[in-house]
């Protein structure tokens, strides 16, 4: 019986290659883009780059969700093999094979199929890596260069992962086939659905809990309230999509079927009963695909549009290539800390901005009446935030001149009650709007950090910051100072500076006369931009690898689907081609399962997208993503171009359904 049982297992796999092929081609993949995770991870020379610290967070934290996923695509992928292969388990059994037998060859299938897979997909991924470890220093924005990555604990850890992966997978094959006899096996496939229960009560509450969800992605109105609803919201959108492709989708053929009118037509019926027939199944791999085209759109979205806003956050963040703060100081303080080092590094400015500005945040408005925080307020974030700058440092800024005077002042507005006004009350002391300004002036001049902490920040132009400042004596707000300059020298060469920089700011503060007085921030921005592109390249890089393991997902599932239901349906459309029914009547009716089938999931999906967006972009906004337009038109392309790559695999897995009802 043991040499039965592995000739058997071998004669299987290449007897069923054909439902087995997807199955390996899943293995490999997940294999291969689990081992390249692993190997980037703990890659040692990650170490030695610069921003190393964000990159091996964004590898790990990418690695456990790679993991994962990978994971449950391969025991999707078996489940669906096994449930094809019922018949064929049940004749053997019925020919006399007890069922340790039965769960004998399939671990000696599942052994041989393991350790070809898993091989080819360490070979592969062993092959690749260096290509990987470039296309991560390119997206990253360093410098290019092929090097070994090769390392045996990797290759070590795969097999232990995914040995353990197929080990849950025998035990699940054998609890199947011992909970199953001979009869049950062979009939397993060609039984219709069980009909649920309270189809009505799980479509309501479907609704309500896919309402709530959606409410919850559009109420939010600021980042941090956004971060913690957005699982809550998710996790009810899930639960909705699942109940409403389990329940709701009955309901609504229930309807159809009732509607006699549209029912009693040859196409309708047929494909109508045929959805009916096996409703449960198609529920959750419906439901499973709309989840995973989801994932797809929202993770490709993000991460390209996190990578492309990285140039327009590192302009607002850091517009010099070296700067500086200060408190307590004098702005000629700044200047002699830029110029002396500058001269000492032979270093040629080609541009440089030093100025103060005052900050505050308002604790209340009614429309143009503004009221300023108490002095000693502290410890809150304010909805609505105002720089305030002195005239003569926005001429300089910008080369033009307002010829401010009195109690007139320019205003620069994201509050939608301020624009188009003329006049402005701060704690009850009366301005006069002479000019609206369009541009936002501080862009390549000063870093604006409050553009990652609130949506309404303002700008306000003054004759005179000091004259401004001790008028609002008993109010909160803050005088900056703030020194900035670009040099010729090259990327390279102030990454080299970084630290020196630094030093020299310190001791610099150290010297000066003023106890409380002091600069800081020394770094210069190469170094965080620097920081920056390693986050976001490595982001970018987790996004595009997640987006193919889910894809990866979304067509596995659509494929053996589309397989298994063509198995199915053979037998029926033969019967209906011989009662009379023409090849027209047919191909329509296949049509029509099939579109309704497949693009039902991707309409779900894009109507989650759509309701996340406004969440998704105050999330983003945390991370620095400012440039809502290029957002927008990143999302739309990513939609287009998921669309055409649904297309596609619609066409080549509906051609295979209709190749097998038409036999």
């Amino acid at each position: 019986m043991f040499r039965l049982t592995n000739k058997l297992a071998i004669s299987n796999l290449i007897k069923n290659r054909k439902l087995y092929y997807p199955f390996a081609l899943s293995v490999i993949l997940a294999v291969t883009i689990s081992y390249l995770f692993y190997s980037l991870a703990f890659n040692p020379k990650i170490v030695d780059l610069r921003g190393a610290s964000a990159i091996q967070f964004t590898l790990q934290l990418g690695l456990i969700v790679v993991t994962l996923a990978s994971a449950i695509i391969v025991l999707y992928a078996n489940s669906f093999v096994m449930k094809n292969r019922s018949k064929e388990l049940g004749v053997y059994g019925m020919l006399g094979l007890e069922k340790r037998h039965l769960i004998g060859m399939t671990f000696k299938e599942l052994l041989i199929f393991g350790i070809v897979t898993v091989t080819a997909g360490i070979g592969i991924g062993a092959l690749f890596d260096n290509l990987i470890f470039a296309l991560l220093l390119k997206l990253a924005k360093m410098k290019v260069e092929l090097v070994a990555t090769f390392q045996w604990p990797v290759v070590l850890s795969i097999l232990i992962v995914f040995g353990l992966v197929f080990l849950v997978i025998v035990f699940l094959n054998a609890i199947r086939i011992i909970r199953m006899d001979a009869l049950q096996l062979s009939r397993e496939k060609a039984k219709g659905e069980k009909k649920g229960r309270f189809l009505v009560l799980q479509t309501l509450v479907g609704l309500i809990t896919l309402g709530g969800g959606y409410y919850l992605a559009q109420s939010v109105k600021d980042p941090i309230s956004a971060t913690l609803t957005f699982f809550i919201a998710v996790m009810l959108v899930i639960v909705a999509t699942y109940l409403l492709f389990n329940a709701g989708i009955t309901v609504f053929l229930q309807l159809l079927k009732k509607n006699k009118r549209y029912y009693y037509k040859p196409n309708n019926l047929i494909s109508v009963s045929n959805l009916i027939f096996r409703m449960k199944k198609n529920a959750v791999g419906l439901a499973t695909i709309t989840i995973l085209s989801t994932m797809v759109l929202v993770t490709m979205s993000a991460a390209t549009s996190i990578y492309n806003g990285s140039e327009n956050i590192k302009n607002i963040m850091y517009p010099h290539d070296f700067d500086v703060k200060g408190q307590n100081i004098e702005v000629e303080d700044l200047d002699q800390l830029l110029t002396q080092y500058a001269s000492e590094k032979n270093l040629t400015i080609s541009n440089k901005d030093v100025l103060s500005f005052a900050s505050f945040g308002l604790s209340n408005q009614d429309g143009t009446n503004l009221t300023i925080y108490e002095k000693g307020k502290t410890n809150v974030l304010p909805k609505t935030v105002f720089l305030v700058f002195d005239q003569k440092d926005y001429e300089k800024m910008t080369g033009q001149k307002l010829n401010l005077s009195g109690n007139e002042v320019g205003l620069w507005a994201r509050n939608d009650q301020l624009k188009g006004q003329k006049a402005i009350s701060l704690n009850n002391q009366n301005y006069t709007i002479k000019q609206e300004i369009q541009q936002d002036f501080l862009r390549d001049h000063v870093s604006n950090q409050y553009v990652l902490l609130v949506s309404d920040y303002n700008y306000l132009v003054v004759p005179n910051i000091q004259n401004f400042l001790d008028q609002y004596q008993d109010s909160a707000i803050f005088n900056q100072f703030y020194g900035g300059m670009d040099v010729t020298a090259s990327l390279e060469e102030q990454l080299k500076l970084a630290d020196d920089f630094d030093a020299y700011v310190n001791n610099f503060s150290h010297n000066l006369q003023r106890e409380d007085a002091m600069v800081y921030g020394g770094n210069g921005a190469s170094d965080a931009i620097a920081q920056m592109n390693a986050l976001f390249g490595g982001i970018l890089f987790i996004g595009i690898f997640l987006s193919i393991i889910f894809m990866m997902g979304t067509v596995l599932v659509i494929y053996y689907k589309q397989i298994s239901e063509g198995y199915e349906d053979r037998e029926r459309f033969v019967i209906l081609q011989k009662v009379g029914l023409d090849q027209k009547q047919i191909k329509q009716t296949i049509n029509k399962q099939v579109l309704t089938v497949f693009f039902l999931p991707v309409i779900f999906a894009f109507l989650h997208l759509a309701f996340a967006y406004h969440m998704l972009s105050l999330i983003l906004k945390v991370i620095g993503v400012v440039d809502t337009a290029m957002m927008l038109s990143v999302t739309l392309s990513i939609c287009g171009i998921f669309a055409l790559i649904y297309i596609l695999i619609f066409m080549i897995t509906s051609r295979s359904y209709r190749r097998i009802v038409q036999m």
